[in-house]
């Protein structure tokens, strides 16, 4: 179907036209976009209406909800001539007569604009203060008043009245002046208080001393006294500390923001001190921080001094040469992190549950012990013969014990040999029933020789020597000693003559101290990274002695982690790994200082 198309347009007084061709087999008019004649405006449907050829004249059929008028009237379907005039919401199709070779002609115009039928819906209704007889300006002044009688007075005035009369300061318990409180309190509420508060949130007077005055610190303190310092006392701070005491707990903790928590995490909190801190404070040690991952300065992590005297300090993770970390014993990730196991033992390929199990919150390990990660592949079996201790073990931690057991160990072998009898007073041996007759020729001494204390003492320093302390099979194999170089100052526990061993001067094996963490200045939960393979941030394989340090620096947290306001990293803050309050230092502050 061939059809002519002239869309009329009104500028003033000027009419343009627009002709256009359009071929299809029907003729469909609306909004939508596949409608060959488009009806733009918004009160057509998108479909609205199709023309078609039918027993050899035109038809046209309304498809979508609202009517087709056709000469005035409303119709699904109708046959259509030249002359005859259509009605599309807004729009007015006149039909023309058709031109040579042309099945249709017809002219479209939007006779009715949108603004002039909202003029005329607006001409019929009576809204507006005008219309109600009142002014803006009226209305304003009244609203005006209404807030400040509900929000202001009201509250002041049932305070002064009932509040105060009362006595009580749980308001809630204040019978009919309490609930006139909490009903005055529907119009005047400053913001929901956070969980751990709600319980007494009824009560403003737990926190406010006065009407419209801030909360003070000494309304905080009164319920948490023994919240932690935040640096030690007598620190090398210079004005910090100061800063630090008048600073008030609801600059850092804010109220009336829901449920969230108490704590404002926006690190500009943070930096406003510790971006000069360096400056600010010269003698404390400390660095600036200026945000994260950007201004951030690398870890420093805590690592192992001196064991025997629980020395400790920290090191930058990357520093030149490699940080060394030195519990008192000798450990290497990479030899018990083999591909195979220890098939010989029947123990299967190890990995880092096997000794490292994860505390009950999951934040961090249990400590490593001897009895839970060691005792099962290292037991402490002394020359594989029966001893008279359980086991046939020496007690492990103890230098004194070990020392005593490999003692009576050899004590009871000397007494086994046989005692050479004593002669009598006159002149006959007796012997006890049941020794060997040649008990006294035995290479062993007799338990009444002058040598034989001399023997037990020796075979017990060579034997701590050769076999316990060895460095193969014995202590020294996980172990150092207290000596240089690490050597076991055995000649101070065990000396010849000596009824049994004596106490040593001081232990002979280095006391082993394992850190728990590494970077405790920082909060870090391994529960929350479970999905992150362990070699991701701790090259435990690579570790040939258990010296090299395996904490990660910042740029390996900067991976996964970015700015408070990142957007293709986990948002982090300064409060995300680092706190505040450090029990350990003490508390913040006084209770009821002169601090506001």
């Amino acid at each position: 179907m061939e059809v002519q198309v002239t869309t009329l347009s009104r500028r003033g007084s000027a009419l343009m036209r627009r002709n256009t061709m359009v071929s299809a087999r029907r003729i469909r008019f609306g909004r939508g976009t596949g409608s060959e004649v488009s009806l733009s405006d918004i009160r057509v449907d998108l479909t609205a209406a199709a023309m078609f050829p039918l027993g050899g004249g035109v038809t046209i059929e309304a498809l979508g909800p609202s009517p087709v008028r056709v000469n005035g009237v409303s119709t699904k379907a109708a046959a259509i001539k030249p002359g005859d005039t259509i009605a599309i919401g807004p729009y007015e199709i006149r039909m023309l007569p058709p031109p040579q070779g042309v099945d249709a002609a017809f002219e479209i115009e939007l006779v009715q604009p949108i603004g002039d039928s909202l003029e005329r819906l607006m001409s019929r209704c009576r809204i507006g203060l005008d219309q109600a007889g009142l002014s803006k300006r009226r209305v304003a002044w009244l609203g005006i008043v209404l807030v400040l009688l509900c929000g202001l007075v009201a509250p002041i005035a049932v305070y002064t009245t009932a509040g105060r009369t009362s006595g009580l300061r749980d308001v809630s318990a204040a019978g009919s002046a309490g609930g006139l409180m909490n009903v005055v309190a529907l119009f005047w509420k400053p913001g929901e208080l956070s969980n751990s508060h709600r319980f007494f949130a009824a009560d403003c007077t737990a926190c406010h001393d006065r009407p419209f005055a801030s909360v003070s610190d000494n309304s905080c303190l009164a319920c948490h006294a023994n919240v932690g310092r935040h640096i030690p006392v007598g620190a090398h701070s210079g004005d910090v500390e100061q800063t630090l005491n008048t600073t008030r707990c609801a600059d850092c903790h804010e109220e009336h923001r829901g449920t969230r928590a108490l704590v404002v995490n926006d690190q500009r909190l943070c930096i406003d001190c510790h971006g000069s801190l360096a400056e600010k404070a010269p003698d404390a040690g400390v660095r600036d921080v200026g945000g994260f991952p950007t201004g951030h300065p690398q870890f420093r992590a805590t690592v192992v001094a001196d064991s025997a005297h629980a020395k400790v300090e920290r090191v930058a993770v990357d520093a030149t040469p490699p940080p060394l970390d030195r519990p008192g014993i000798k450990f290497s990730h990479a030899e018990h992190l083999v591909a195979n196991g220890f098939p010989a033992l029947g123990i299967k390929p190890l990995v880092c549950a096997n000794c490292h199990v994860a505390d009950p919150a999951g934040q961090g390990f249990q400590p490593v012990t001897y009895k839970q990660q060691c005792a099962s592949c290292h037991a402490l079996d002394f020359d594989r013969q029966d001893l008279p201790w359980p086991n046939a073990r020496v007690p492990h931690g103890d230098d004194r014990g070990i020392a005593a057991a490999v003692w009576n160990y050899y004590a009871g072998k000397l007494l086994q040999g046989g005692a050479a009898p004593a002669a009598a007073s006159d002149g006959v041996n007796r012997q006890v029933p049941g020794m060997p007759q040649n008990a006294s020729s035995s290479t062993t001494p007799s338990s009444d020789s002058s040598d034989a204390k001399q023997w037990v003492a020796q075979k017990t320093e060579a034997a701590l020597r050769t076999i316990v302390l060895d460095d193969k099979r014995g202590c020294a194999y996980c172990h150092v000693g207290t000596g240089p170089n690490g050597a076991f100052q055995i000649a101070d526990l065990v000396k010849v003559g000596d009824s049994m061993p004596g106490p040593a001067p001081a232990p002979i094996v280095a006391p082993v101290m394992l850190q728990a963490r590494f970077l405790p200045h920082a909060k870090f939960d391994h529960a929350k990274h479970a999905a992150v393979p362990c070699e991701s941030c701790h090259a435990a394989r690579q570790a040939e002695t258990v010296g090299q340090m395996l904490i990660p620096g910042v740029e390996n947290c900067a991976k996964c982690h970015g700015a408070e306001q990142a957007a293709l990293h986990a948002q982090s803050t300064c409060t995300t790994c680092h706190g505040f309050h450090e029990k350990a230092l003490g508390p913040m502050r006084d209770l009821h200082a002169d601090i506001r």
